[in-house]
Order: C-alpha cells, then sequence, then structure tokens
C-alpha cells in the first residue's frame, strides 16, 4: 500500500471505515446461507404451547435471515427440555443453522445436577415472550386457594424433576407449607390436563400463555382455580399471591428468584457457542426483525400466542445472574427439591 493511500485510509471517519467492511461481512453471512436449510428444535412435542411458538419461527424466520434460507421444524422431546438441549450441544451442527428452542427450566438444570450441556455458554436470539407462571387446579380440587392448599392434600401433575411442573409445587411446599403430593411421568402438559379435567390429579403448574392460549375455554370458563404465581406480573390475576411475597427468609427469596429465571427467559432461542460471531449477530437481527413484522405479529394474534420480545442480549444477563447464584443457596435448594 502506498503512504499517500494509507494516509487516505487513516484520514478517514470510524463511521466511513466500517461502511466499508460491514457489506463484505454481511454478505459472508449471506452467501452462507444462502440454499441452505436451517433447523428449528422444539425440545417437546409440537402440539403444545412450546411447539406454537416454534412452528411460528419456523414460518416466518427465514425471510429474515441474510441468504433467505430454508427453515423446517425437528420435534425431540424428553427430559423436561434436556434431551433436545444436550443434542443440541454436542450432537447438532453448530455453524449456525441448527437453532434450539428452550424448555426453559432446562437452562437451570445444570446447575442443580450433572448435565451433558452447558447452558451458561449458550449464544442467546432472544425470547417470543416471558412466561409468567401459576399453580392451579381444577375447580373441583378439595382446596380453592393457597389457605386451603395448607391444611388439604392436592395431588400435581409433573412431567419429571427437571420440570417445574416439579420445581414449582415442590419449592412452594417447602416456603408456604403446602400439602401437594406430586406425581410425576405424564408424557407433557397436554396429558397433566387430562387428567385434571379427568379428577386424576388436582392440578399443575403452568405458563399463563398456557392457559390462555392452550386452555382458554377454561380460563373465560372459570374452570381453573390459581393458588400462586411467579415469575413476573400477571394483570388478569392481581389478587393471586406471589411466591416471592409468600418466601419469608432471605434463602427462600433467593430460592425463589433462581426459579423464576425460567419464566423470564420464557419462549427463548438459542445456538451452539461455537457459531461465528458474524453470524449469532446476523441471527440474533433477523430473530428481533422477524418478532416486528406485522405478519409474524398479525400470525400470533390470531394463534393467541402473546408477543413480548426480549432481546439476546437480556437472556445473555438473566442466564449469567442464575449461575452466580450463591453455592450454598444452591446447595440448599438441592436439598429441598430432591436432588443428591
Amino acid at each position: 500500500m502506498s503512504k499517500r493511500l494509507h494516509l487516505a485510509i487513516a484520514a478517514l471517519p470510524a463511521a466511513a471505515i466500517i461502511g466499508f467492511t460491514a457489506p463484505a461481512s454481511a454478505d459472508a453471512v449471506a452467501n452462507f446461507y444462502k440454499g441452505k436449510t436451517v433447523t428449528v428444535m422444539v425440545p417437546s412435542g409440537l402440539g403444545a404451547t412450546l411447539g406454537l411458538y416454534g412452528r411460528l419461527t419456523t414460518e416466518h424466520l427465514g425471510k429474515h435471515i441474510p441468504g433467505n434460507p430454508s427453515v423446517i421444524i425437528q420435534s425431540r422431546p424428553g427430559g423436561g427440555g434436556t434431551k433436545g438441549a444436550a443434542y443440541a450441544y454436542n450432537a447438532a451442527p453448530k455453524d449456525g443453522t441448527y437453532i434450539a428452542e428452550a424448555l426453559a427450566p432446562s437452562v437451570l438444570a445444570p446447575i442443580l445436577r450433572k448435565m451433558k450441556f452447558d447452558a451458561s455458554k449458550f449464544q442467546w436470539l432472544g425470547s417470543i415472550t416471558p412466561r409468567p407462571a401459576v399453580i392451579s387446579v381444577w375447580h373441583k380440587s378439595p382446596a380453592k386457594n393457597l389457605a386451603e392448599a395448607k391444611k388439604t392434600q392436592i395431588i400435581m401433575g409433573s412431567t419429571g424433576l427437571g420440570s417445574e411442573t416439579y420445581l414449582a409445587p415442590t419449592l412452594l411446599n417447602h416456603i408456604a407449607g403446602t400439602k401437594f403430593k406430586i406425581v410425576k411421568g405424564y408424557k407433557g402438559g397436554a396429558k397433566i390436563n387430562k387428567a385434571m379435567e379427568g379428577g386424576e390429579v388436582h392440578g399443575r403448574m403452568n405458563y399463563w400463555s398456557g392457559w390462555t392460549a392452550g386452555k382458554p375455554a377454561w380460563v373465560s370458563g372459570n374452570k381453573l382455580h390459581h393458588l400462586a404465581s411467579y415469575g413476573g406480573q400477571i394483570p388478569a390475576l392481581p389478587n393471586v399471591p406471589k411466591m416471592g411475597d409468600i418466601a419469608k427468609t432471605a434463602d427462600q427469596k433467593a430460592m425463589v428468584k433462581f426459579l423464576e429465571v425460567a419464566p423470564r427467559i420464557g419462549m427463548g432461542f438459542w445456538v451452539h457457542p461455537e457459531v461465528p460471531k458474524d453470524r449469532l449477530a446476523a441471527l440474533r437481527k433477523a430473530f428481533m426483525a422477524m418478532l416486528n413484522d406485522p405478519a409474524f405479529r398479525a400470525d400470533a394474534k390470531k394463534r393467541k400466542a402473546p408477543v413480548n420480545p426480549v432481546p439476546g442480549a437480556a437472556l445473555d444477563k438473566i442466564v449469567a445472574e442464575a449461575y452466580a447464584t450463591n453455592p450454598a443457596t444452591i446447595a440448599k435448594m438441592k436439598k429441598v427439591l430432591g436432588f443428591k
């Protein structure tokens, strides 16, 4: 390079220099994705709320990714979301062509027990919406409020040990003295709902959007009583006790805060830590563009799926805070929740 040309470039404003380099990077990302197929993995069946948001993403994301790749959906249920997360972390492509939806409680699983993935290293694209949660019972339950649930045994359905359907009622037993008996092993939330309707169990933990989108007739028909909530405000339920307010000691409040990480993540999507930063930036931009696209919003509204976007960087911070929880608190929580 001649001395004159070197001086000319050095004199340019930083924005101008960025202008020279950014198109090359954008072109590289577009060239990479052009003609490729991107997979969106749903760590559950496709029939429930998680599948609904996975399908919405699959149908709308491709047009916002540079190069406009095809996008397909894949279901990998099991282990409260941990099987899908482990596959995405260890076996799936690590080049930005594999996007994983999180079953949010699985993000906390490696803190509580040995897992084949490290959620602290996930690179988050963002969340379609946080998911404030409730512990609810069928209207024929022998207890219809928190005070009654402290005196009467209530049978709660759960998918398994790592699921919030187990974690939330177990923690409420500890901090509030409720008498929940938790029956594990149901193959998904839809099976628990059916068991509630049939009287096999009395209730379950669910996200509020899971009720409003998945069982709107139950909500409008007053088929449910909500005993406690956590993970954010639910304007429709102003009088339902919040777990954070019920907690008395500093340890109890810290445990509730830890549990609330999952609903704060909500419908989050992530890619492997090895995905190059330029592709991560492009996917984050595409994800947020999708969430603000009128066509996506209209489709989500039609399917009664709330949209309240959370950027990937915000999820990075939420997860980092969870992984920085005091080890003494984690040890106590493992004991409360029955983890070895």
